[in-house]
């Protein structure tokens, strides 16, 4: 494996990066353009490379983050915070498409996500996926 001009192992594949690769939120807007993005984990989590942009993307209204406590981890209080941060950015953006992006958090704690998405979707009327990037395997974690 090669590695880029930060030391980091090349992991990338495709135009955008992807699995782990240079620009995860760059490849989901190249497919849902209208889709707001919201990353749910530790700010840490964005120092991995396929996170680099996102500060440009927050700066142009396309990211958000949600950076729940360990406490609000530990409790399960986070799936309420993803809900109230989809209802804010519905109402604040007029955003009808969302993308969740996560961090380890939510892979080690076994999140339901899909059972999450449908309840929102059902409460807010929005349409919702989950981008698993699978960067436990994938990402800078080698």
């Amino acid at each position: 494996m090669t590695k880029d001009m930060y030391g980091y192992q090349d992991h990338s594949c495709g135009p955008y990066g992807g699995r782990g690769g240079a620009d995860e939120c760059a490849r989901i807007l190249a497919e849902k353009p209208d889709a707001q993005i919201i990353f749910i984990g530790s700010v840490n989590c964005l120092r991995h490379k396929p996170y680099w942009s996102v500060a440009k993307y927050m700066r142009e209204g396309k990211v958000s983050l949600l950076c729940p406590t360990m406490t609000e981890f530990a409790s399960g209080r986070y799936m309420n915070m993803v809900k109230e941060a989809v209802a804010e950015l519905k109402e604040e953006r007029g955003a009808k498409e969302f993308v969740l992006i996560h961090g380890c958090q939510w892979v080690i704690l076994s999140s339901d996500g899909e059972l999450l998405c449908e309840d929102i979707q059902r409460q807010l009327g929005v349409r919702l996926t989950i981008e698993d990037d699978s960067h436990l395997e994938f990402g800078d974690h080698d």
